[in-house]
């Protein structure tokens, strides 16, 4: 009987091992179909026909024991239901075949067991739960119906289920081996596949080697860059260097004292080229035991690495070549504006005046050239930084209209601006780009419209809690592009072909410059044009929306104790809506008419007004004839009549001469330039009065007294400034290097120091570093202003300067107005703040005698500035170094527009405290600050109240 037993275990361990295989499911594989299930219950049917005839007599017993059941098992754990009835089918068949006939009674019960041991092995999900319990149930079930039905005793049916429950377990125990064997084997299989294709398929390419008998021989190498090179993985491995063909042999000698030392345990790394392709080569030997038994190797293509490398140097050499340049061309046109400037305040004939206008018109012109390449160039190298302050919409377009209606009066263009009531006035963003971005793309609008008009129409595009969003629509009626034009309209130097730039002029970098600072500010520039029917640009641009701020003075409040009345004509409901809603912020009392009948409706009702505001452009109505009619039936008592156009051309500025015309106003106008005209004229009208008189022209006369040290090598740049200082201050010195300036820093006091940067012997930031080094030890009570000159404007300059002590930046042109003021900062007289006193007087000089505007300026600043030096304190606490940096910049230029010079001095040396990362210096400085601002807003504070 053990020989039996055995033979038997032997024959079901070998069939499962060659036939297991072929059913093992594996686990993200589908389950079988019912035809393969049927399939599996047929091959394990064939099991058991050979098990019944190596049947076990068991002695004491009648009935030979097999082990067919555990066939069954194993056609159920495979094929489930389906599996287990096809195995007992082809069981009984083999049966038949044998004996002749078939039990039937033991056919029911197998059949029936057979399909509740399917179930239960589908169902039960646990592999060891399933075996046991699939093989008591068969076995108790079979077994037990048989002796119930008389055809076998218990104990003998005892033994049977003892035996073949164990056979089930091993046989289990068996095939779980076996699984878990197949699924190693096939993930080893599939993981050496991916392995070989991520090998093939990656970029570069790897490979092993190593040292037999002397000579490295390839075991491995496959991927992309291989097949670059003209090698494939047979011609490397099983091969030393010598054998490998595409190896020129002082390439193979190079090749093998790399490798030698990767075989010593190094870690190798070279350059190497190719097929005209740079390769970087990694070598990481592999020990074992201490002993390298590998060397790994990794091939990378670096040519587009070294492309990027090459062109960044380029670039890095552009950009000093750039900033190199803009200097030697900043310095001469420096000269040319300079002298042309002196030239103007001499005795000259009209004629000659308007040579010299010329001059420097195409001075100017050079300059703005010179401006758009360092602008593209800075573009190119993401260092545009933008700007994020709050500024007035009306005030960029005006500048726009001043700089462009001059160019559309000479060929007799009509621009006008078309200003939607819902555009906000005040916006936060950078107001020099956005005014950079519409005026190059109007610029070209006049250049490429001979005739015709040319408009501006603002409209809002959406508005949310923090942004708005605002569509600029520049329209023009010239002469249009094709299809192929416009989509070459943004490339760099290039215009819509070359006839253009014969014809028109300039360098293509205008809109090119634009698009990209466009993009930078998070907007769009779309483009719809047909040629000959001229084009529209349309600029999407979001801006934060600006902070509440105070409520403009009105104009009543200011020049006396009533709201003055104003009729306006005007039929555009967007311009009249936009202008009502400025004059009622000035507390007017604005009455509206939109034709000439209802305006004589209001005149001869007996309504009495101060000013009648009349827009030009009136459908079918001469407005010329409708001043005079006013005029002429006020007889002599008539209020100041003004126009406002927002058509800016030649026509309307002849109208604007007539002597019954007050004024001729531009629109769009800002709110401070609106309150300034029509105040003016209600002054003049004497319905009210101007607390200090009129309007007195700008005169540095606080300078009359200063010394100042012109640092500067260029003889001519010496000669302007010179020429341009002599009228407005008291006496100049000229050091031609730092050295110079140094020494004669050092023997005489100065009120302040203009700095050129680039000299020879010593440049500007060696002798502000020496002054500053002989200040501290001299002790001198103050440091002298120094005030950086320089024609470079790369970014960084303006930062450099003040982090090593210099106080201000010029640069280079310079108006002599901006020159005038950056003195008058830093140079008025000290007495003229003492204690908590402020310079009124030297800032409404500044501000043309409107001793109103400053006490405005000085409200807002007591309203908006109270807690200043807290959120100073505040960004430091929370280590925020840019918002530390912003405020204290921003302190800084509002105390000097108050006049508060002694703190904006402190403000100033805190601002190079922080560039110098000096805390210590910062904090000390943040005291007296604030002691200096608590003063001014406890002491103006109350006199704004009490007003």
């Amino acid at each position: 009987m053990p020989k039996d037993l055995i033979l038997n275990f032997a024959i079901l361990s070998v069939y499962l091992f060659f036939v297991s295989p072929f059913f093992i499911r594996e686990e993200n594989q589908a389950k079988p179909t019912f035809v393969k299930r049927v399939y599996i219950g047929g091959i394990f049917g064939l099991l058991g026909v050979i098990l019944m005839f190596f049947g076990i007599q068991i002695q004491g017993t009648e009935v030979p024991l097999n082990l067919r059941g555990i066939a069954l098992m194993m056609a159920a754990f495979f094929g489930g239901p389906a599996g287990a009835l096809a195995e007992l089918i082809v069981v009984y068949i083999g049966r038949f075949i044998k004996d002749g006939s078939i039990n039937w009674v033991q056919a029911a019960i197998g059949i029936t067991a057979a399909c509740a041991t399917g179930y239960l092995f589908f169902r039960i999900r646990s592999y060891w739960v399933k075996w046991p319990v699939g093989a008591l149930f068969l076995l108790i079930y079979y077994y037990g119906a048989l002796c119930l039905a008389g055809q076998m005793n218990f104990d003998t049916i005892v033994l049977y289920i003892l035996i073949q429950l164990i056979y089930s377990q091993l046989i289990a125990c068996f095939l779980y081996y076996l699984i878990r064997n197949h699924r190693y084997k096939t993930k080893m299989i599939q993981t050496e596949r991916d392995m070989s294709y991520l090998l093939r398929m990656q970029p570069g390419f790897t490979f092993r080697f190593r040292k037999k008998n002397g000579l490295f021989v390839y075991s491995l190498i496959d991927g992309q860059l291989l097949k670059r090179v003209g090698g494939k993985p047979n011609d490397f491995i099983g091969k030393s260097i010598d054998d490998v063909r595409i190896f020129p042999k002082e390439f193979a000698a190079f090749l093998k004292v790399k490798y030698e030392k990767a075989w010593q345990g190094e870690k190798i790394t070279y350059e190497t080229t190719m097929m005209d392709i740079n390769i970087l080569v990694t070598l990481h030997p592999i020990k074992n035991q201490g002993a390298v038994v590998d060397v790994i190797g990794s091939a990378v293509d670096t040519s587009d690495i070294m492309k990027r490398k090459a062109a960044d140097e380029s670039n890095k050499a552009k950009s000093q070549f750039l900033a190199h340049m803009s200097h030697e061309i900043r310095t001469p046109i420096n000269a040319i504006i300079g002298l042309n400037y002196i030239l103007q305040q001499s005795n000259l004939n009209p004629k000659q005046l308007e040579y010299v206008d010329k001059s420097i018109t195409a001075a100017k012109s050079l300059l703005n050239l010179v401006n758009d390449v360092l602008d593209l160039s800075k573009i190119e190298a993401n260092k545009i930084v933008l700007e994020s302050t709050r500024f007035d919409l009306y005030e960029v377009l005006r500048n726009i209209s001043n700089l462009i209606s001059y160019k559309a009066n000479e060929t007799g263009l009509r621009f006008h601006f078309d200003i939607h009531h819902d555009v906000p006035q005040m916006l936060t963003g950078d107001p020099f780009r956005l005014q950079q971005v519409l005026l190059n793309i109007t610029n070209n609008a006049v250049k490429f419209t001979p005739k015709g008009e040319l408009s501006i129409a603002v409209n809002l595009v959406a508005r949310e809690e923090q942004t708005t969003t605002l569509s600029f629509g520049i329209r023009d009626t010239g002469i249009g592009m094709s299809e192929e034009q416009v989509s070459n309209l943004f490339l760099e130097f290039t215009q819509a072909d070359m006839t253009t730039t014969r014809k028109f002029g300039g360098t293509g970098l205008g809109l090119v410059i634009s698009k990209k600072l466009t993009e930078t500010m998070g907007g769009s520039i779309a483009v719809e044009s047909k040629l000959g029917a001229g084009s529209l640009f349309t600029v999407t641009l979001p801006f934060q929306s600006a902070l509440p701020s105070d409520k403009p003075s009105a104009v009543g409040k200011v020049y006396g104790k009533k709201k003055p009345r104003l009729l306006f004509v005007c039929e555009d409901n967007e311009m009249r809506s936009v202008l009502e809603n400025q004059l009622e912020q000035l507390e007017f009392k604005v009455q509206t008419s939109s034709d000439a009948d209802e305006t004589r409706k209001l005149l001869l009702a007996g309504n009495a007004y101060d000013l009648i505001l009349i827009d030009w452009k009136l459908r079918g109505l001469c407005t010329t004839k409708l001043a005079e009619e006013i005029i002429r039936d006020f007889d002599g008592k008539s209020p100041s009549v003004l126009f406002i156009s927002a058509y800016h051309e030649a026509e309307y500025e002849a109208a604007g001469q007539l002597p019954y015309i007050s004024k001729a106003l531009l629109y769009p106008i800002s709110q401070s330039q609106l309150f300034n005209e029509l105040g003016e004229l209600l002054h003049r009208d004497g319905v009210y009065n101007l607390p200090d008189g009129g309007m007195k022209p700008i005169q540095p006369t606080d300078l009359k007294d200063a010394v100042i040290l012109l640092v500067e090598d260029n003889e001519i740049n010496q000669l302007v400034a010179k020429e341009l200082l002599r009228e407005v201050v008291r006496h100049v010195d000229v050091a031609s290097n730092g050295e110079e300036a140094v020494k004669l820093a050092g023997q005489k006091v100065y009120d302040a120091i203009l700095m050129d940067l680039q000299m020879p012997v010593m440049d500007g930031y060696e002798a502000t570093k020496a002054i500053r080094a002989q200040e501290r030890a001299q002790e001198f009570g103050e440091e002298v202003p120094i005030i950086a000159m320089t024609a470079d404007v790369m970014k960084g300059v303006e930062e450099q300067v003040l982090s090593i002590g210099m106080n201000g930046y010029l640069t280079k042109p310079f108006d002599p107005v901006d020159l005038y003021n950056v003195l008058l900062r830093f140079c008025q007289n000290k007495e003229k703040e003492v204690g908590d006193k402020l310079d009124s007087e030297g800032v409404i000089t500044r501000l043309g005698g409107n001793t109103a505007l400053y006490n405005r300026i000085l409200a807002l600043f007591v309203t908006n500035h109270s807690d200043a030096i807290e959120q100073i304190l505040q960004a430091v606490r929370e280590g925020d170094l840019n918002k530390t940096k912003r405020l204290v910049h921003t302190l800084k230029g509002v105390a000097f527009d108050i006049g508060a010079n002694s703190l904006a001095v402190i403000m100033e040396k805190s601002q190079r405290a922080l560039l110098r990362g000096d805390r210590e210096e910062f904090n000390l400085l943040m005291q007296q600050a604030d002691e200096k601002h608590q003063a001014i807003i406890s002491t103006y504070g109350r006199k704004a109240a009490n007003e």
